[in-house]
């Protein structure tokens, strides 16, 4: 009798395990659909701050993150209110739009990112509604990788921001897990030059 329970109780840990490897692999195809640029006109990009599937949102919410599509309010594309590009380089991308994002990525050329990217960008949590500026604060993490092509640029990065300041308290954040960010953009007319505290980079 102490047997079979325990092959049942293996049993349903079995079953919980396969259904959450099923989440895991719906949200990740969810996620890549979402960053695809094929069949995408020059000019386009699209990026996505990733709030974690199971903490800072409602239980009620955690089923359309996962199987529907996941947090529209943190994706940025060629089409959003007020988007502007600044500085597109191997070295640089800087990105704007309406709401208070701020994007600016630095990095050797070589695909590793500097920690003096940051990013603004707003979040709703719990049904209250913040900004923060966060940096990405460890070098040894995420890329960006660029590709050149008749003076236009296409590249994926992807950023872990960790160190966030509440812009309206100026107060640090504590408590909040590190926020990925991944994106793409294909086409983006390069920038000839890029000043940069008085200096002028190639």
């Amino acid at each position: 009798m102490r047997r079979k329970k325990t092959l049942l109780i293996i049993a349903a840990l079995a079953l919980v395990l396969a259904g959450f490897v099923l989440l895991l692999l719906r949200w990740r195809s969810n996620q890549l659909n979402t960053l695809s640029l094929a069949g995408a006109p020059d000019g386009s990009f699209v990026l996505q701050v990733e709030k974690p599937l199971l903490s800072l949102r409602a239980p009620w919410e955690v089923p359309r993150a996962v199987f529907g599509d996941r947090d529209p309010d943190l994706r940025l594309r060629q089409t959003s209110p007020g988007a502007k590009l600044g500085a597109v380089t191997p070295q640089r991308l800087e990105l704007t739009a309406d709401g208070g994002w701020d994007l600016v990525i630095e990095s050797d050329g070589q695909g590793k990112i500097l920690e003096s990217t940051q990013m603004t960008f707003p979040m709703a949590i719990s049904d209250r509604h913040y900004k923060f500026k966060c940096r990405h604060a460890d070098s040894g993490v995420g890329y960006f990788n660029t590709s050149a092509r008749e003076g236009k640029l296409d590249g994926t990065f992807l950023l872990r921001l960790t160190q966030c300041k509440n812009v309206v308290s100026g107060k640090n954040t504590a408590g909040l897990p590190p926020f990925p960010v991944r994106g793409s953009f294909k086409g983006l007319p390069q920038s000839e030059t890029v000043k940069d505290d008085g200096e002028t980079k190639k």
